[in-house]
């Protein structure tokens, strides 16, 4: 927000350059993003904090500020008004708030007889330095008294405004009708619905309500009569329409912050005053004001025992009642402590922490000597969820992934081809985009569609991420649950991609504990028929003591092709509530092996409906205790395994004694055991 530095001078009265300035108030309350010379004056481009806004957004709030912090007497001179007592303003305008919720306070004053020209060359200078453009002394004297006040104003050429009784002229305060139209001030048509709020006459809008005022009932050269507006709207329904008209201003975003409604009168008068300076003109006694919902002054209890606890530091009692004044803010002692009263256009001020930390700000953090905290320190609960989420981080980061993190959003199209039941899936009520339309029913498919998306530029891609998917509960209601999806993808399609990412999760159930590494239970690999978006003949459920804790499978072809992915997607999905109760850290250590290992690979061939495991199983028990570990590592199937419905599988054996280097002698002898018994089977074994 642009500021003026002679102004800021002006009324503070301080003598700091404008680079001692931005210094200043970088490190005691705003940031200064950028200081700049404009003619004679410099701007200051000041960060204003959201919670900041209604008191700190004009020049005359900005100057309290820094009298406040410097400890100097602020200057405020008010224009001298002077008002017919003849004529009254609310014989000439009324004034209807159709709904209190969208309009706390509508104020209004009643000039006539000014004279509309070219603003003095101070006010254009002014104007200029904080980035507005002069229009003509009436405009420009709102405009000049926003940047003064933080208040937006407005001004309608009362003549314009449509009435029944030219003598008694309306305002209505309502929200926009229907297909309602209005030509704006910005020379465009702007197309209203009922979740716009309108300043209207007895018959058409005439401003877009804390945004943008109209073209018909705009201040000309040919204006000679006026209605100053001041007014408090709904800071989310300006926000809303300012966001839906895509029309974004210095007045709205004012409004979204919301100014106080107990500054709008004096507000008012300062700009009737100016314009009775530069245009002339006659002010009518009083205003017309609507203020159906006030906002009263909070009392808060000080105490400043609890006061100095919290800054760390002893301030003496004659410091508080001195800050209150350089503050502004009325008081009055309660014994030991003060009962304060901020004004309401400090809106950042609600409980006592909020009024520590001004006296923290006046007493100055530089003054305050750093010590350690006098607190009992006791070790943490352990959150078992975070412990495993980081085992599990680490454990796939370590395998060569990478975590990525995508929204939780997702489309009815990508739920259409990936056979996802529409009736699961919630719905947002205002999605940012039809892309983002309903929260994620299957989290895979976001990692999936990432990983197809990163292929155009990659051979391989290896992700994983711990988020959350989101379904409609059949009795009603949300559930959210949390799972680890793990994304392997390569353009070399090849059948030893899925057993490579079955190595990684069983290397992941034996790091957290799950399994026969931990002596409770084995983790089984099952076929798996229940994926509409899954490979018919590469997808397993992942199986612990009877309980399904995860699924392995490969993308769909055709799915793969209508995301025009060139390669292979195999992906696994964990519930993670299933890792963090079976999860285990009562670790099973072996020692290494002293002998080294003799590896041998074997073919089977075996019909399409014989698992993997079950081959497994059978190499196992042949193999005896020499046999220290068996690998899958390849699936073939040409056209003729296909024909007589039949699969190729390839296993790693690794052999390795305890007690002795093995001979090959000894390991062939093994091998020929295992060969007999998969024979027995009626499974060809490839020699």
């Amino acid at each position: 927000m642009k500021f003026s530095y002679t102004r800021l001078k002006e009324i503070a009265g301080f003598t700091d350059t404008p680079d001692q300035l931005a210094a200043f108030l970088t490190m005691r309350v705003f940031e200064v993003e950028h200081v700049e010379k404009r003619g004679s004056d410099w701007m200051l481009d000041i960060k204003i904090l959201p919670n900041r806004m209604a008191d700190a957004s004009g020049h005359v709030g900005m100057a309290r500020e820094i009298a406040a912090l410097k400890n100097v007497k602020l200057k405020t001179k008010n224009e001298k008004l002077t008002e017919d007592s003849r004529r009254q303003a609310t014989d000439a305008i009324k004034i209807k708030i159709t709904d209190p919720k969208d309009c706390a306070r509508y104020s209004a004053r009643v000039m006539e007889g000014i004279r509309v020209g070219p603003s003095p060359a101070w006010m254009r200078e002014r104007l200029e330095t904080c980035g507005l453009q002069s229009i003509n002394n009436v405009v420009d004297a709102a405009n000049y008294v926003m940047l003064e006040t933080g208040q937006p104003l407005h001004v309608f050429d009362m003549q314009k405004l449509k009435s029944k009784n030219e003598k008694v002229k309306s305002i209505v305060v309502r929200r926009a009708r229907k297909g309602e139209k209005m030509a704006a001030l910005d020379e465009k048509t702007y197309e209203l619905n009922p979740d716009t709020l309108v300043i209207a006459d007895e018959r058409d809008p005439v401003a877009i309500a804390g945004i943008k005022g109209g073209r018909d009932s705009g201040v000309s050269a040919d204006t000679t009569r006026i209605v100053l507006e001041g007014a408090t709207f709904d800071s989310a329904v300006i926000r809303r329409a300012s966001q839906t008209l895509n029309l974004r201003t210095d007045a709205s975003l004012r409004f979204e912050h919301g100014p106080d409604a107990n500054e709008t009168p004096a507000a008012l008068d300062m700009l009737a005053g100016l314009i009775q300076k530069i245009a002339g003109g006659v002010v009518f006694s009083g205003m017309a004001d609507r203020y159906p919902r006030t906002s009263p002054q909070r009392a808060i209890l000080l105490r400043p025992r609890y006061t100095e606890l919290l800054i760390g530091a002893k301030i003496p009692a004659s410091f508080y009642r001195a800050a209150f004044a350089r503050l502004g803010w009325a008081a009055k002692s309660k014994g030991k402590d003060f009962i304060v009263k901020p004004p309401t256009v400090r809106r950042d001020i609600e409980i006592e922490e909020d009024v520590i930390e001004e006296i923290g700000r006046l007493f100055d953090y530089q003054n305050i000597n750093p010590r350690m905290p006098e607190v009992a320190l006791r070790e943490s609960e352990k959150n078992t969820e975070l412990f495993w989420e980081e085992v599990v981080r680490n454990t796939l980061i370590g395998e060569g992934f990478f975590e990525t993190e995508l929204y939780e959003f997702s489309s009815a199209e990508e739920h259409a081809l990936f056979g996802i039941d529409p009736r699961v899936a919630v719905a947002l009520e205002n999605p940012p985009n039809p892309q983002m339309a309903y929260m994620v029913p299957v989290l895979a498919l976001r990692y999936i569609i990432s990983a197809g998306q990163n292929m155009r530029q990659h051979d391989t891609v290896k992700i994983f991420g711990i988020q959350k998917e989101f379904r409609r509960a059949e009795g009603g209601g949300i559930e959210e649950t949390k799972k680890l999806v793990i994304v392997s993808a390569a353009k070399d399609a090849r059948a030893e991609h899925f057993y490579a990412l079955k190595g990684v999760l069983d290397g992941l159930w034996e790091r957290v504990g799950i399994g026969s590494s931990a002596s409770n239970g084995d983790v089984v690999y099952t076929e798996d028929t229940s994926c509409a978006f899954a490979h018919p003949y590469r997808a397993a459920v992942v199986m612990h003591n009877g309980e399904k804790i995860g699924a392995l499978r490969e993308l769909h072809p055709a799915i793969a092709e209508k995301l025009k992915v060139r390669g292979q997607i195999i992906f696994a999905a964990i519930p993670f509530a299933q890792v963090t109760q079976k999860a285990s850290d009562k670790a099973e250590y072996r020692l290494l092996g002293k002998y080294p290992a003799i590896t041998r690979d074997i073919a089977v061939v075996v019909s399409e409906d014989i698992r993997t495991d079950d081959i497994l199983n059978v190499i196992k028990n042949a193999g005896g205790t020499l046999l220290a570990d068996t690998t899958p590592f390849d699936y073939f199937q040409d056209d003729a395994l296909a024909t007589e419905e039949k699969k190729g599988l390839a296993f790693h054996l690794i052999f390795q004694s305890p007690d002795c280097t093995l001979t090959d002698a000894e390991v062939g002898a093994v091998i020929k055991k295992i060969t007999a018994t998969l024979e027995a089977q009626d499974w060809e074994v490839k020699k």
